[in-house]
């Protein structure tokens, strides 16, 4: 995207602080606005019959929600909860509606965030089905990191374990195992990353598959 057109876009925006835990749109309603995160992350979740929640993506300062706009849909395919809070910027759904149609550059920019998003669910699905619960747990971690740009992440094991589909006894005993290798600290509340390039270790490729691509699609935040 270039200067003239994040101006254009950033004119029409507000700027918005996004605590934690913020529901910020639900599933199957309108959507009223699309979020540029800056330091916040945004988690897009479904929900089962049993009441449990999992994470589908998240969304950080390398692309935007919005997604189903895109795809034409006036209306919300999940809900969007706020996993990190932190700044963002707001952009009413018209005027994103309306900056697609007529700015080939914003639209460009967009696709490009939107591809980024569906690679993400694709290679999170297959990760899913293949990879052990400490693989998944360091690449998910290292992707909250990449996404808000801190190594302090405010985090429960509860959390982890709803949105990552785990046991929480099994979030447990990979976070202590984490721990005695120095690679986290956590308190109640909040996990601190330690030894960014040990974690990578353990994860899976899944981890290095979506940072690549988001480096072919996406310009630097």
């Amino acid at each position: 995207m270039d200067d003239d057109t994040r101006q254009a876009a950033l004119r029409e925006a507000d700027r918005v602080t996004l605590g934690m835990r913020d529901i910020v749109a639900r599933e199957g309603e309108a959507t009223s606005h699309v979020l540029f995160p800056e330091t916040a992350v945004i988690s897009t979740l479904t929900e089962y019959r049993d009441g449990s929640v999992i994470e589908m993506a998240n969304v950080g300062r390398e692309a935007c929600t919005g997604l189903n706009l895109l795809l034409g849909s006036p209306t919300q395919l999940t809900t969007e909860e706020i996993q990190v809070g932190g700044e963002a910027w707001r952009l009413p759904a018209q005027t994103f509606r309306s900056l697609v149609s007529s700015d080939d550059g914003f639209q460009r920019a967009v696709q490009a965030a939107a591809q980024s998003v569906v690679f993400q669910v694709m290679v999170s699905g297959a990760c899913n089905g293949a990879h052990s619960a400490g693989q998944r747990l360091a690449r998910w971690l290292l992707t909250m990191r990449d996404r808000s740009g801190s190594d302090e992440l405010p985090l429960t094991q509860d959390f982890l374990a709803s949105v990552l589909g785990l046991r929480r006894s099994t979030v447990t005993e990979v976070a202590q195992a984490f721990r005695a290798e120095n690679l986290i600290h956590y308190v109640r509340g909040a996990v601190h990353v330690v030894d960014a390039k040990g974690l990578e270790a353990r994860s899976c490729e899944c981890y290095r598959r979506v940072k690549t691509a988001n480096a072919r699609l996406l310009p630097k935040p």
